[in-house]
């Protein structure tokens, strides 16, 4: 027969159990997905390095280099370095990623735009750039081509 102790010790550890897996099955919100994490940039400028989501560091090389990142729920700060110099960028606009955009998605990629803005993007399949991103280099070369 069990004493009082002894009961309030199991109903401990069968709470603390519980609570435990709750936290692992991510449920609430800050979840935490790991997904293929890589980032495209559009400008010409200087090349962007240490591209980071909530202080997590990303792959790069406009999609080639991937890296696996915890990736939250909820609002994202994003932030990249230069190579010619010491300057640290933050995204300018406020990116809020939800439930439904990262459950079951294997790849996020990271836009940044010469305006220091950035756009998210998820998918299953290889990321790719955006049309958005690629009017923003077209503008870029023919700025610098001209006769």
């Amino acid at each position: 027969m069990m004493n009082k102790t002894q009961w309030s010790n199991r109903l401990l550890l069968i709470f603390g159990l519980i609570f435990s897996l709750v936290g692992c099955v991510s449920l609430g919100p800050n979840a935490t997905y790991n997904m293929g994490t890589t980032s495209f940039q559009y400008f010409t400028s200087y090349h962007a390095y240490m591209t980071e989501i909530n202080g997590e560091e990303i792959g790069g090389g406009f999609g080639g280099g991937m890296n696996t990142s915890p990736v939250k729920i909820g609002s994202q700060v994003i932030t990249w370095g230069e190579t010619n110099s010491k300057k640290k960028h933050v995204a300018k606009n406020q990116v809020i990623l939800t439930k439904e955009q990262l459950k079951g998605k294997k790849y996020l990629a990271v836009h940044l735009y010469p305006d220091d803005t950035v756009e998210i993007t998820t998918s299953n399949n290889w990321p790719i750039p955006t049309e958005k991103g690629l009017d923003w280099r077209t503008d870029i070369w023919e700025k610098n081509h001209k006769n």
